[in-house]
């Protein structure tokens, strides 16, 4: 063999490990900026970084197009994606808040449609899959380090606060926003030591785990609580075979949940878990109107509306009687009212193809670290999914177009060995 056919034959392997590099490179850096983005934005208050990052992906990955890499737009995934975005656009058209619902679907499209391509386009290898982990586990590691640094332990800070007090980063920042970012560390973290398996990673993630429990709870946000404990109970349930084992895993997890709630119970003020978790579970005032005005509005319109929805929006102007910002904090619910039957239809569609996909992953002879890494992925995406159901709009709900697209990139691909000992 000549020298010429030597580089003849080498160049197309560099070209792919240069490729798989970068696509590495980008994947960390999106979920380490997923957990970033607020405290950057609600703590530090740096304008646009949000937008600015999301140009600055989406110019590289049009670059690698352009390079000549194609892209996988078809998917029934990307393609459910892509229609709930035009019919989100088309929604604006007939609402009486266009500004709003223009906002609103730009957002929603930009990171459910727009950055689930690109995620889903990235993870074609699990080192990436497992680097859009490692960024997701580095970037939640620094979210909870600068908590502690901001307000330090969390308990004396509960025990010194008065009963009505809500962690949350900056004066305007959102607790229940917060409370999702933590949920998501914990999610993440004990994915990270699924995936290596390996009794070193304990002596850091316990002591984190913990910590960012605590800061969890210091939000006062029930939903994100509430999701991440279905979630983690779901996941089991979509992935793992047997029923005996199902089983298992799910009373273990409730009882670590158990446990663990017990003994917050002790250390928690008892004024402060009163107003924020008793009382709070049994006065709906602030979700209940909503839920109503949505659903006798959906009840009380006419077929077409019944069908098409009021428009993307529209439930501000239901809400304010004018061009505002207001949801009825169900996702559901919002898109039933403001994009009908037809639009209720596609979202669920959507929303159902990262379980599917789930689900006849489980059937495969996965390495462990592949399941595992899967499970991780695809309990975020549930916690995103129930999520939006108890807080937020179209444009607050925006992990779950990443972690579905996440969760079916890791579902078709095959491991040819057990990375996670790697």
């Amino acid at each position: 063999m000549t020298a010429i056919d030597s580089f003849s034959s080498a160049g197309p392997r560099l070209l792919a490990k240069r490729t798989g590099t970068t696509a590495c490179v980008l994947a960390f850096s999106i979920g380490a900026f997923i957990q970033l983005s607020m405290p950057l934005t609600d703590l530090y208050q740096i304008p646009n970084v949000r937008g600015v990052f999301f140009a600055f992906i989406v110019a590289i990955f049009t670059f690698r197009f352009l390079s000549g890499e194609p892209i996988k737009s078809g998917s029934p995934l990307i393609m459910s994606y892509l229609a709930l975005s035009l019919f989100w656009a088309v929604g604006i058209s007939y609402s009486r808040a266009p500004i709003y619902g223009m906002s609103k679907a730009v957002l929603a499209a930009s990171y459910i449609w727009a950055l689930g391509t690109v995620i889903y386009n990235l993870i074609d290898d699990l080192r990436v899959g497992k680097a859009f982990l490692d960024g997701l586990v580095v970037g939640g590691i620094l979210l909870v380090g600068i908590t502690a640094v901001e307000f330090g332990n969390p308990i004396e800070l509960i025990r010194s606060s008065n009963r009505f007090f809500r962690l949350r980063l900056g004066e305007e920042g959102n607790p229940i926003m917060l409370a999702r970012h933590l949920a998501l560390v914990l999610t993440t973290i004990a994915t990270f030591v699924a995936v290596r398996r390996k009794w070193i990673d304990l002596t850091w993630s316990v002591p984190i785990g913990l910590l960012t429990c605590a800061y969890l709870v210091a939000t006062g946000s029930k939903g994100p609580l509430l999701a991440l404990l279905t979630s983690l109970v779901c996941a089991p349930i979509f992935l793992v075979k047997k029923t005996m084992t199902r089983l298992v895993m799910i009373v273990v997890l409730l009882a670590i949940s158990f446990t663990g709630g017990l003994a917050l119970l002790e250390l928690l003020p008892k004024a402060f878990i009163q107003e924020r978790f008793l009382d709070k579970i049994q006065n709906l005032s602030l979700r209940l109107p909503g839920y109503t005005a949505a659903i006798n509005a959906i009840l009380n319109g006419d077929p077409v509306a019944l069908m098409i929805g009021h428009g993307t929006g529209d439930f501000g102007y239901l809400e304010l009687r004018h061009d505002g910002r207001a949801y009825p904090h169900n996702l559901f619910l919002e898109v039933a009212y403001e994009n009908g039957v037809v639009g209720l239809t596609i979202l669920l569609t959507a929303l159902s193809i990262p379980l599917l996909a789930t689900m006849r992953a489980a059937k495969y002879p996965f390495y462990m670290a592949h399941k595992a890494l899967l499970a991780g992925l695809a309990a975020s995406y549930i916690a995103s999914v129930i999520n939006a159901q108890f807080s937020g709009d179209l444009g607050a709900n925006l992990l779950i177009g990443m972690l579905g697209a996440a969760t079916v990139s890791i579902t078709r691909l095959e491991a040819k060995t057990d990375f996670g000992k790697a």
